[in-house]
C-alpha cells in the first residue's frame, strides 16, 4: 500500500518535499529543518500511538507525500475529545494524478479520534477538504487587524499584495514621510491611532500561572484545549525557538488590587506585522486588555496587529479600532459527532492559535 506510518528515517525526504513545495524554496534544505522535524512528530506531549504521522510511496519507492499529525486533548463540557490536527499537507505536483492527496486523508479519517482539524489549510486545501466532508468552521476563521502606525500599516498592506519593483521603489521613498505621518498619527490626542495609557499592569507570563489562567477564565464555554504543566512547556518553547515570527512575548495584567484580570501572547517583531497567538480575559476586562496589547506592541516599535477573535468579543475589537477579516489559513473540521461541530460552530469553544497546528510550523 502507498501510504504508511511516517517514520524517522523519512525525516530527510520529508524535509526535502516540505522544503520544495511548501516553502517553495529552491537548493537543499536547511539541516537544522531535520531535528525541528524529528521533535515535531517523534518527541511532542501528545504522542498517542494511534495515528502516526503519513506519507505516501511512489512506484519506485520515492516519498512523494506527507500528512503530518499532531494529536491535541481537549474537553467537551468535562468529557475527554482527542483530537488528530493534520498539518504540513504536501504532495509532489508530478505525483497529483496518482490520488496520492485523497489517499492520504483517505487513511487520517480511519483512526480513532473524536474530531479531525487544521487551523492553517490554504485555499487549495481547504476544498480538498470540504470535498472529503470538512467542514469550515465560521466561528474559527474571524481574523482582526488592528494598524497601530497606519502609514507604515498601508505600505506593508501594498507589499503584500504586490510586491513588484516599482512599489518596492516607493516604499522605500515614501518611508521618512511615512515614519512622520505615524509619528503625528500616534501622538495627537484626538487621533484613532494615539495609545490610551493602559489601566492594567504589566508583568512576564510564567508557565504556572499560565496554566492557572486556562484554567480559570475558561468557565463559561463548552469547549476548550486541555493541557498539563509538561505538554504547555513543551509548546511554549516550541513556539520561542527563534523563528521569523520573532520572539514569543508572554504578558501578564493584573488590576489595581493585584487580580489577574487577563493575559496575551504574541510573536515581537519590530517595524513589521506582529501575530498575536492568544489573548485571555473575562467579558469586563476585554477593552483593557486590548488597550495593553495595543500599547505594549506600539511601544516596542510593531507597526500592527494579526490576530483570530473570539466571536464574543468581536464588539470589543471593534471599539477599540480592530478591522475584521476571514483571510485564512482556514479552521476547517471533520467529527462524526454534530454535537462537536456544532459547539465549534456557535463560538462555544476557547480555542485560540496556541491551541492546533498553526503555532507548530517547522518552517516560520
Amino acid at each position: 500500500m502507498p501510504v504508511r506510518p511516517f517514520v524517522e528515517a523519512d525525516i530527510p525526504p520529508v524535509v526535502d518535499l516540505y522544503w520544495r513545495f511548501m516553502r517553495r524554496r529552491q537548493g537543499p534544505a536547511p539541516l537544522e529543518l531535520r531535528p525541528l522535524f524529528h521533535k515535531l512528530y517523534f518527541e511532542n506531549p501528545w504522542i498517542d500511538g494511534v495515528q502516526p504521522s503519513l506519507v505516501y510511496e511512489g512506484k519506485n519507492g520515492d516519498l512523494v507525500g506527507f500528512l503530518g499529525v499532531i494529536a491535541r486533548q481537549m474537553c467537551l463540557s468535562g468529557a475527554p475529545v482527542r483530537v488528530a490536527y493534520g498539518g504540513n499537507f504536501i504532495v509532489n505536483p508530478s505525483a497529483r494524478a496518482t490520488l496520492a492527496a485523497q489517499r492520504l486523508l483517505g487513511t487520517y479519517l480511519k483512526a480513532k479520534y473524536d474530531i479531525w482539524q487544521t487551523d492553517s489549510a490554504n485555499d487549495v486545501s481547504r476544498l480538498l477538504l470540504e470535498r472529503m466532508g470538512f467542514r469550515t468552521i465560521p466561528a474559527l476563521n474571524l481574523h482582526w487587524i488592528r494598524p497601530l502606525r497606519p502609514a507604515s500599516y498601508a505600505m506593508f498592506a501594498l507589499s503584500r499584495a504586490n510586491s513588484s519593483a516599482f512599489l518596492t521603489t516607493i516604499k522605500t521613498i515614501s518611508k521618512p514621510f511615512s515614519a512622520l505621518f505615524d509619528l503625528a498619527a500616534t501622538r495627537i490626542s484626538a487621533s484613532p491611532f494615539s495609545p490610551k495609557t493602559p489601566r492594567l499592569h504589566g508583568e512576564e507570563l510564567d508557565l504556572q500561572t499560565h496554566y492557572q489562567c486556562l484554567l480559570d477564565f475558561r468557565n463559561g464555554y463548552s469547549m476548550w484545549a486541555d493541557y498539563d504543566l509538561d505538554s504547555l512547556g513543551w509548546l511554549l518553547n516550541f513556539m520561542n525557538r527563534g523563528t521569523i515570527r520573532g520572539p514569543l512575548r508572554k504578558v501578564l495584567l493584573r488590576d489595581d488590587k493585584g487580580k489577574i484580570a487577563g493575559w496575551y501572547l504574541y510573536y515581537l517583531r519590530p517595524g513589521s506585522v506582529s501575530e498575536v497567538v492568544q489573548i485571555g480575559s473575562s467579558k469586563r476586562t476585554t477593552k483593557d486588555v486590548l488597550e495593553h496589547l495595543f500599547h505594549d506592541a506600539l511601544q516596542h516599535g510593531v507597526i500592527g496587529l494579526h490576530g483570530v477573535v473570539d466571536r464574543r468579543s468581536m464588539a470589543d475589537f471593534s471599539d477599540r479600532g480592530c478591522l475584521f477579516t476571514c483571510r485564512g489559513g482556514w479552521n476547517v473540521a471533520f467529527s462524526r459527532n454534530p454535537e462537536i461541530l456544532d459547539v465549534l460552530e456557535r463560538g462555544d469553544a476557547f480555542i485560540t492559535r496556541l491551541d492546533g497546528e498553526w503555532c507548530l510550523d517547522p518552517g516560520d
